[in-house]
């Protein structure tokens, strides 16, 4: 059987064109050179939102395509958390890394794995660690991606933002869950460091992304994450679905401005 492609719908070919673009347009942000360092932080707004799991796939995302090396931090004090992800043990105090000059300084004494070094604290006070350990050592690469747990908007949400450059707020795809992240966003935009708030929105209902849609005119970058049970099963994703948002989350949080959909 032969088939006339001047049968086939012109939308067909526009949509696999325009989802070409977007891929390429993704591809090119997260490999993109940085003019200064980018610190990417990840938190989560409830326990189970899935921010320890996005800060993995965003450091793996990046390594795979950046020349330079990605730092990965976890502050997040949670056995489950990016530290465990990688495999990344508690991480020593170094004197070298302490007073770091150089790149070669920056990672003494840090684990390493395929593109990135790690960093992992055991302190429950994920600023204080943060200030102490990372802070010395993340203008040294070019982005870095810290697991800050689950924060509260009433608590301490804020100071950890105030670390970041970009913001993912992690929390569930439903109504509820969305607009309590909604709501966080402009308050970090606000800050005197104006982090940028990204949103991730994760299907765990498996309920669809129409939340996520109705909220993408949002004057911030919002980034529907279908459920996936790979990611689930703490592996990589499975379906297609969840790679293409996957890839367009570390394009928005790692680019300088939001990507297309």
């Amino acid at each position: 059987m032969t088939v006339d492609l001047r049968e086939l719908p012109a939308t067909l070919f526009t949509s696999a064109a325009a989802s070409a673009r977007a891929l390429t347009a993704w591809d090119a942000a997260i490999r993109g050179p940085r003019s200064t360092a980018q610190r990417i932080g990840v938190m989560s707004l409830s326990p189970g939102a899935g921010g320890s799991t996005l800060a993995e796939q965003i450091v793996r995302t990046a390594a795979a395509r950046r020349s330079e090396p990605v730092l990965a931090v976890d502050v997040s004090a949670a056995t489950t958390g990016l530290g465990a992800r990688l495999g990344i043990p508690v991480t020593g105090i170094d004197d070298t890394r302490a007073v770091a000059r150089t790149s070669s300084d920056a990672q003494s004494g840090l684990a390493s794995g395929a593109g990135w070094f790690g960093l992992r604290t055991d302190s429950g006070h994920a600023v204080d660690a943060w200030l102490a350990e990372a802070a010395p050592i993340t203008r040294f690469f070019e982005v870095s991606v810290t697991d800050f747990g689950v924060r509260h908007p009433l608590v301490d949400l804020a100071p950890c933002a105030a670390l970041c450059d970009v913001v993912v707020l992690v929390a569930d795809a439903r109504r509820g869950p969305a607009e309590l992240a909604r709501a966080a966003a402009p308050a970090i935009a606000a800050l005197p460091e104006a982090p940028r708030p990204v949103l991730a929105l994760v299907d765990h209902a498996r309920a669809g992304d129409a939340v996520a849609r109705a909220l993408a005119t949002d004057p911030y970058p919002v980034v529907g994450v279908p459920f996936d049970a790979g990611l689930r099963g703490g592996s990589a994703a499975r379906t297609a679905r969840a790679r293409r948002a996957l890839l367009r989350l570390s394009a928005t949080a790692i680019g300088a401005q939001a990507v297309p959909a």
